[in-house]
C-alpha cells in the first residue's frame, strides 16, 4: 500500500513537472507575451499543406511591418530544430518562420518540386502584410542550404541566358527581390560579391561534415578566396553590411547536429540579422531556458509513463496473463569478464557495421512502397535503424549461443522456459501485452497532445521529441511496429537471460541500459573522437552520414528503452512484454518526424 501511495505521488509530481516545463519553455519562447508563437498548417498553391512554426513579434503589424527570416532545417530534421534561433530573432523584432519541408514531420508529401516547400513558403510570406518584404532573410542548416538556394535565386526577368562549361544554356539566376541576407549553417559557403546581399557561414568546431583539418579552415583558399584575403578571422565582418557586401564567418564550440541548440550559433544568427536589418541586439540570449523546459517535460512524461506501466501491471486483468508462473529464472553470470564480453562485443560490432547496415537497410526497405511513393516503408532513417538493429541482434544471438553453449554450460531447460513460459496462456498473454502497451502509450500520447494544444510545443530532449502524429504518420506507425518488434524480441530475450540480477535492481537496470545503449554510443565515440583528437571527420560518405543521423537518435532513445525493459521484466519475468512495449514506444519516436523518401 505504501509503495502504491509513493508511486502515486511520483506520478502526480511528474505530471506537474511536465506542465511546469512546458510553461517555462512557452514563457521563454513568447518573451513574456511580447512574441506570438504558433504552429500553422498552410495550404500552398500546390494544393498541399506545409507545416510552419511562426514567431511573430507583437510589434509587427500591417501598419508597422517587420523584417522576416525563414529558417529551413536539413536532412530528416523537423522544424523544431530551428526554434532556438527563431525565438531569439523574434525577441529582436524579426518575424521568424520555421519551415517543415514537404515529406517531413506534419507537412504533406509532395514529390515534384524543388526546395521541398521553401519556394512555396516564400511566396506565402511575401503576401503577409505584417512583413516588410524589402527586408527578407534565410537560414539554412545542412541540406537546408540547398532548400534555401531553391528559393533564394530566381531567373533574371530580362531573360538573359548563360552558358555552363559544357556550352549548355540556362537562364541567368539573380537574387529574389527584397532578400537582404542569407546564412548557411554547417554547409554551403559565402556568396561572391556578384550578389548584393550579406552572407554568412556558421561552422562548428566539431562539425562532422567539414572536410580536412578544421583548425586550418581560416587559411583554406576555398573559404578565403571569396573575401580576397589569405587568412580571415571568425566573427569579423568583411565588406560593408549596410550596402549588401557584408561577408562573415562564424564558429563555435559545437557540432553539426548540436549546433542549432548552441549559444554560439544562436548568438551568430542574432548578430548577423540585427546587423543586416540595422536593428538593436541588446537582449540577452535566453533560449536555453526553453531547452531546459522541454527537456524537463520529456523526462517528466517518461517518468509518468513508468508510473502508468506500474499501475496497469498491478491490475488483475493484466497480472493474470502477463506475470509469469514460478520457474527457474536465469541471472547474470557472477563472472564480470563474461558480462563485459556480452556488453562490449555487440557494441563493437554495432559501431563497426553501422556505416554499411544503415544505408543497406534504407536501400532494401525504401523499395517497399506504393506506386504513388507515399505509402509503405519509405522513412529512410527508420529503415536504416531497424535493419541495423536486426543485424545487431543476429550477431548478439550468435554470440549468446557461443557463450552459453561453448564457453559455459547454461541451463538449457531454463533457456527454453524463458521462451515457452510454462503455465502461461501464450495467445492471451501476447494480446494483453499489445493492449497493455497501447494503453500505457495512449496516456502519454494524450498528455503530450494536450500540452501541444495548450502551448504549441512538444516535450523534447535534444534531437528526440514526443509529439502527436498525422494520419499518414499513424499509418507508418502501424507498418513499422512489427518490423521493430522482431529485433526487440531477440534483444529482450538476450538481455533478460544475461543481465538480470534479482537482488540488485539498480545494477540490473544499468546493465539493461548499457546493453541497449552501448552500440550507438560506441559509434558516436568513434566518429566524434576522431574529430576531437585528429581534427578530421570519419563521416565522409553517404553511409557514414546516415549512420550518424540514425545512431544519434538511437543513443538517446535507448535510455528510456533500457530502463523500461528492466522494470517490466523485473515485475513480470516475461521478456515478451518489454519487447512489445519498447518496440511500440520506439516506433512512435522513430516515425514522428523523419523524412518520407519519395525518390528525390
Amino acid at each position: 500500500m505504501k509503495e502504491k501511495q509513493k508511486l502515486t505521488k511520483v506520478f502526480l509530481v511528474s505530471l506537474a513537472v511536465f506542465f511546469i516545463g512546458l510553461i517555462i519553455a512557452y514563457s521563454t519562447m513568447t518573451d513574456g507575451g511580447n512574441v506570438e508563437m504558433r504552429r500553422l498548417s498552410v495550404m500552398t498553391d500546390r494544393g498541399v499543406a506545409i507545416s510552419l512554426e511562426v514567431f511573430k513579434p507583437k510589434s509587427a503589424t500591417r501598419e508597422n511591418p517587420a523584417p522576416a527570416v525563414m529558417l529551413i532545417p536539413g536532412g530528416n530534421a523537423s522544424v523544431e530544430y530551428m526554434s532556438d534561433a527563431g525565438m531569439e530573432l523574434a525577441r529582436r523584432n524579426i518575424v521568424a518562420i520555421g519551415i517543415e519541408p514537404y515529406t517531413i514531420g506534419r507537412s504533406d508529401v509532395e514529390k515534384d518540386n524543388d526546395g521541398l516547400g521553401s519556394i512555396d513558403v516564400t511566396d506565402y510570406v511575401y503576401g503577409l502584410d505584417f512583413i516588410d518584404t524589402t527586408n527578407i532573410g534565410y537560414i539554412g542548416w545542412s541540406m537546408g542550404a540547398s532548400r534555401v538556394n531553391a528559393a533564394l535565386y530566381v531567373p533574371d526577368p530580362s531573360g538573359e541566358m548563360v552558358k555552363d562549361d559544357a556550352g549548355n544554356e540556362s537562364p541567368k539566376m539573380i537574387i529574389r527581390d527584397g532578400v537582404k541576407g542569407v546564412m548557411y549553417v554547417g554547409a554551403g559557403g559565402l556568396l561572391t560579391n556578384e550578389y548584393q546581399i550579406n552572407s554568412a557561414l556558421f561552422e562548428g568546431e566539431w562539425d562532422n561534415l567539414y572536410r580536412g583539418d578544421r583548425r586550418e579552415m581560416n587559411k583554406n583558399p576555398q573559404y578565403t578566396e571569396v573575401l580576397g584575403v589569405d587568412q580571415f578571422d571568425f566573427w569579423k565582418w568583411y565588406g560593408d553590411p549596410a550596402s549588401g557586401t557584408g561577408r562573415i564567418y562564424y564558429e563555435g564550440w559545437t557540432g553539426h547536429v548540436a549546433g542549432l541548440a548552441s549559444p554560439s550559433f544562436v548568438k551568430a544568427a542574432c548578430d548577423f540579422y540585427t546587423t543586416t536589418f540595422n536593428l538593436p541586439n541588446n537582449k540577452p540570449i535566453l533560449f536555453m531556458w526553453k531547452e531546459l523546459g522541454t527537456a524537463l517535460s520529456f523526462i517528466a512524461v517518461i517518468i509518468a509513463m513508468i508510473c502508468v506501466v506500474s499501475f496497469l501491471i498491478d491490475l488483475d486483468f493484466f497480472k493474470e496473463d502477463l506475470v509469469t508462473k514460478e520457474r527457474v529464472v536465469l541471472e547474470a553470470s557472477p563472472k564480470k569478464w563474461f558480462v563485459c564480453l556480452g556488453l562490449v562485443l555487440p557494441a563493437l560490432f554495432g559501431a563497426a557495421t553501422a556505416a554499411w547496415a544503415v544505408p543497406t537497410g534504407q536501400g532494401i526497405l525504401n523499395k517497399w512502397v506504393s506506386k504513388n511513393l507515399v505509402h509503405g516503408t519509405n522513412i529512410q532513417n527508420v529503415n536504416g535503424l531497424v535493419f541495423w538493429l536486426c543485424c545487431l541482434q543476429l550477431f548478439g544471438l550468435l554470440l549468446f549461443i557461443i557463450m552459453n553453449f561453448a564457453i559455459v554450460k547454461a541451463d538449457k531447460k531454463a533457456l527454453k522456459e524463458q521462451i515457452t513460459l510454462p503455465g502461461t496462456r501464450m495467445a492471451p498473454m501476447l494480446l494483453k501485452g499489445v493492449l497493455f502497451s497501447f494503453l500505457s502509450l495512449l496516456f502519454v500520447y494524450f498528455i503530450v497532445t494536450f500540452g501541444e494544444q495548450l502551448f504549441a510545443i512538444s516535450p523534447r530532449l535534444w534531437k528526440v521529441q514526443l509529439n502527436s502524429l498525422t494520419r499518414l504518420r499513424m499509418e507508418k506507425f502501424l507498418m513499422y511496429f512489427p518490423l521493430y518488434l522482431i529485433p526487440f524480441l531477440v534483444a529482450n530475450y538476450l538481455h533478460s537471460t544475461s543481465f538480470y540480477i534479482k537482488d540488485k535492481p539498480v545494477v540490473s537496470t544499468i546493465l539493461f541500459w548499457l546493453a541497449n545503449g552501448l552500440p550507438p554510443m560506441f559509434f558516436l565515440l568513434y566518429a566524434y573522437g576522431k574529430i576531437a583528437f585528429l581534427h578530421t571527420t570519419p563521416i565522409t560518405s553517404l553511409g557514414m552520414s546516415r549512420a550518424n543521423g540514425s545512431l544519434v537518435d538511437a543513443a538517446i532513445m535507448m535510455i528510456p528503452v533500457g530502463i523500461l525493459a528492466s522494470i517490466l521484466y523485473r515485475k513480470t519475468k516475461n521478456f515478451y512484454l518489454p519487447a512489445i512495449f519498447n518496440s511500440m514506444f520506439f516506433t512512435w519516436m522513430a516515425v514522428a518526424t523523419d523524412l518520407i523518401f519519395v525518390g528525390k
